[in-house]
Order: C-alpha cells, then sequence, then structure tokens
C-alpha cells in the first residue's frame, strides 16, 4: 500500500505503538511498592508506640541525636500556704577551725609543762618574792633546788656555770671583783641570786675574807660590815653564809643578822656548815623565810664524789618531796651537773629555783 506523502514530499510514517500489556505491568508494581511502603510505615508506627515510641534500636540511637524542642511546662496551680511570721535572723556562731581547736588548752587549765602565770608583783611584796624567778610546774613530783656557791672569784667556772640552761640559784661572794657584772648577767639568764656572806669559821686559821661577820665584833662594826655585804649587787632573793660554823652556832652574833634580813624582806639559807647551826630554827622563830642546805656535793672534789651526792640528793627528795643541795663551781662538780640535768626529769624530778621551795617546806613564809 503506498504511503501518503507529507508536505515535503516524504512518506509519512506512524510510530510503533508498544503492546498495552508492558504498560500494565509497571503500573501494577509501582502501585504494589507504594503499597508495601505504606503497610511498613504503620507495622513501624505501632510498634514504636507499643515500646514507648523508641522503635528499634538502631532508631533509638538515631533520633538521640536529634534535638526536639522542649514542650512548655504547665505552671502548678498555686497553693495556698497559711501565713507565718518569720523569726528575725541571727548570724551564726563564729565556728573555730579543727586545728586551732586541737591546740587551744581547755578553759580554766594550765598547759601541762609550762610555768604559770606568775602574781603581780606588789610593791609591799618581800625581797625574796619580787626577784623571785619562775617556777616549772611540779604537779606533785619531787623538787630539787641546786645551789652553787663562791661564784665570782673563779670567772671562767662561774661563767660556765651560768650557762647552764636549768633553774640554778647563784650564791656570789660580795667581795669579788666585778660582781655586779656577774650577778646581774646571770639573772637575765633566769638564775636567782643569793649574798654568801662570809662568817667566822670554827678553825681561827682560816680566813673567810673581807669584811666576814666575826662574833667578836661590835654591835655597831658587825651593822656596818653586814650592810657592806648585803649592798655589793642587787636583784637577790636572799642569804646563805660562806663557812660560818662557829658564827651560825651563836644566837647572840645570828639574830641581829636574822633581824636585819627579815626587815629587808630577804631568805636565809642555812648551808649548815656545821650541825650545831641555829639559823634555821632562829629564822622560824623570828618569822623569817628560811630554808636549810640537805647535801653537799662536793666536799671531795672528784667525778665520782658528785654523781654518789647527786644520788642521794634524789633519794632524799623522793622521801620527803624536796631537796636542796648545795656545790662549787669546779671542774668534777660542773662536769658530773652537766650530764646529771639532761635526764634528771626523765627520772620523775623537776628542778626549781630556791625560792619554790619556801612554800613547800615551811608553808606561806611571813617575810
Amino acid at each position: 500500500m503506498a504511503r501518503k506523502p507529507n508536505k515535503s514530499g516524504t512518506p509519512t510514517r506512524k510510530p510503533a505503538t508498544k503492546p498495552a500489556s508492558g504498560r500494565r505491568r509497571r503500573s501494577k508494581g509501582f502501585l504494589l511498592s507504594i503499597g508495601l511502603a505504606g503497610a511498613a510505615l504503620l507495622i513501624g508506627g505501632s510498634l514504636g508506640y507499643f515500646y514507648g515510641g523508641q522503635g528499634t534500636p538502631k532508631q533509638a540511637a538515631l533520633s538521640s541525636g536529634i534535638s526536639r524542642p522542649a514542650a512548655a511546662p504547665v505552671p502548678p496551680a498555686a497553693l495556698a500556704l497559711p501565713q507565718q511570721q518569720q523569726a528575725p535572723l541571727v548570724p551564726p556562731a563564729p565556728v573555730t577551725p579543727p586545728e586551732q581547736q586541737a591546740s587551744l588548752p581547755p578553759p580554766d587549765q594550765t598547759v601541762p609543762g609550762l610555768p604559770p602565770t606568775p602574781p603581780p608583783v606588789l610593791a609591799g611584796d618581800p625581797a625574796w618574792r619580787r626577784n623571785a624567778q619562775p617556777a616549772p610546774i611540779a604537779e606533785g613530783k619531787p623538787m630539787i633546788a641546786i645551789v652553787i656557791d663562791d661564784m665570782g672569784i673563779d670567772k671562767k667556772r662561774s661563767a660556765r656555770a651560768m650557762a647552764i640552761t636549768a633553774p640554778i640559784t647563784f650564791a656570789f661572794l660580795p667581795y669579788a671583783s666585778l660582781v655586779a657584772k656577774q650577778a646581774a648577767d646571770a639573772k637575765a639568764s633566769g638564775h636567782e641570786l643569793l649574798i654568801h656572806i662570809p662568817m667566822e669559821p670554827s678553825v681561827a686559821s682560816v680566813d673567810p675574807g673581807p669584811n666576814a661577820l666575826m662574833t667578836g665584833l661590835t654591835p655597831d662594826l658587825l651593822a656596818q660590815r653586814l650592810a657592806w655585804n648585803l649592798g655589793q649587787f642587787d636583784g637577790v632573793v636572799g642569804v646563805n653564809n660562806h663557812m660560818g660554823s662557829k658564827f651560825t652556832a651563836s644566837a647572840t652574833a645570828m639574830r641581829p643578822v636574822l633581824e636585819e634580813l627579815k626587815r629587808r624582806g630577804m631568805l636565809f639559807l642555812d648551808s649548815r656548815t656545821s650541825s650545831d647551826t641555829v639559823g634555821f630554827r632562829m629564822a622560824g622563830e623570828l618569822g623569817l623565810a628560811a630554808l636549810q642546805r640537805d647535801v653537799f656535793l662536793d666536799n671531795t672534789d672528784s667525778h665520782d664524789e658528785v654523781a654518789k651526792r647527786l644520788a642521794e640528793t634524789e633519794q632524799v627528795a623522793r622521801r620527803q618531796g624536796t631537796a636542796i643541795a648545795i656545790g662549787h663551781p669546779r671542774d668534777a662538780t660542773l662536769d658530773i651537773l652537766e650530764l646529771w640535768i639532761a635526764d634528771v626529769q626523765a627520772r620523775g624530778f623537776v628542778l626549781v629555783p630556791l625560792t619554790a621551795l619556801l612554800k613547800a617546806r615551811n608553808g606561806q613564809p611571813q617575810g
């Protein structure tokens, strides 16, 4: 069959048509895909609702990274509370840090090992009280007072004795050169001072030193010598005798001396250079503050003797609660004394100035 030519003269061909069955198959497949996707969405949404809206673990992990705006909170209804009156504000009490609480002593209690606060010195107090050094707290332990006689003559050994860091009482000879300066240095180092007054010994050939108190002196001359001895340095708590085995055995000679000491407010330490001494007994009768020596440390100048006498001093202190030992500025005495002082407190003793024993031995003295 001949084709109808077009305007250009070329015969026109009809486009080939595809079979209708192919189009129908694609349409059905497309509709089926849409249906399956819708069903999957419905099933997934239902499962998500059933398990709390989280879906599968993977969906939950993905959804956790997506920030969604939070719903605005609905304010709760206001509660009608009863009106209460507010108490006034009280500032809190200051709190002491724990480390300070641990370091502070309890109220009204002294710290062990430290000397208590000394009572105020009054103008009317006796000299022994005004010039006393503070005493360590004994707390019932036996107390020992060490007195070193003959201070001031041998300046090298006197200086060595004064360097001991313990409460020692030093008895300076009033006729020693530069005695006032030496005594002031000793007091500044915390030691108590005695005037070591020379007195007449029993042996006439032994010289006690210049301006010694003698039994044969007239009352005026005795008073002059006593005043000279008492005026060589200041800051003293009292007096003890240098030699004096004859003088201290005479009640007639001792009475004016002890009466003058009481008038000046000084104490008297009886060195007991004689078993016949009346000094301590008469001082008590006159109401004078008085003590007496228990042990001589160095009648024999040797290390062994000093060590034995210190052991004896400890025995006396344990037996009667106090002990007074007298020594001298000698090498053997100072050698052993320095060693003994280093550990005597560890054995339960307390070293004290001489005045600390006044109340312990005699009760409160009168003058």
